[in-house]
């Protein structure tokens, strides 16, 4: 797309990340009240109340203020509401647009992905990408998060490395690029990676079929 300051993995990675914050809250919301995982707690009264854990309860208020450090560096989760206002806020004053003010997150999320064509082209858009990105960082590091990460067996169409993840309730697989994998962090959709995979095994059964002549072919 003419006027695009990010690459196609960038673009892709930032619409998953929009898709996927409905999700996230509702996961969430889940688990408001703490199991097994860490998190500092707050009581609802003095007498019986439900301990909550702050860490979650950060990112599903909106308006939670961030918890910072002794340096002032973030160290605590942002809102999730807060973050997706803020930019579609943002998006609105630029294009002269009426600010959904009233919309929920799956709105927002919808609402910012509308706008991710011309989202692209903006000198700020690095700073989304990290921001929006965040927040799916952020979830997926609260405990109890069982996140189910499934591997599977095709190599990524860009790289080649056998390092493709899907979490359960996304709709992209993954390359996975922890330094630790080495994957090149290309997103594909299910729809992709089934044509990657069918393409693959159909090379391999002409490679069988050439073979096969050729063997027939030495032996007469």
């Amino acid at each position: 797309m003419a006027g695009r300051l990010i690459c196609e993995t960038c673009t892709t990675r930032l619409r998953r990340d929009l898709q996927v914050t409905p999700l996230l809250m509702r996961w969430l919301n889940e688990h408001v009240t703490p199991g097994q995982g860490g998190g500092d707690r707050v009581s609802g009264s003095q007498e019986a109340g439900t301990p909550a854990r702050l860490d979650v309860l950060s990112m599903l208020q909106e308006g939670a203020t961030p918890i910072h450090g002794d340096d002032d560096e973030q160290i605590g989760p942002p809102s999730i509401p807060s973050t997706l206002r803020n930019w579609a806020w943002l998006i609105a004053e630029h294009r002269g647009l009426i600010y959904p003010q009233a919309a929920s997150v799956a709105e927002l999320s919808a609402w910012l992905l509308r706008h991710l064509d011309w989202v692209t082209g903006q000198p700020w858009v690095d700073d989304m990408i990290g921001e929006v990105g965040a927040l799916r960082r952020w979830a997926h590091g609260l405990a109890p998060w069982a996140v189910h990460v499934q591997e599977l067996v095709g190599p990524c169409r860009s790289c080649g490395k056998r390092a493709l993840v899907r979490v359960a309730g996304e709709r992209y697989i993954e390359c996975d690029a922890r330094e630790q994998v080495g994957g090149c962090g290309a997103l594909w959709t299910e729809e992709e990676y089934e044509e990657h995979v069918a393409e693959l095994v159909g090379r391999r059964r002409q490679s069988r079929k050439v073979g096969a002549k050729t063997k027939r072919g030495v032996a007469g």
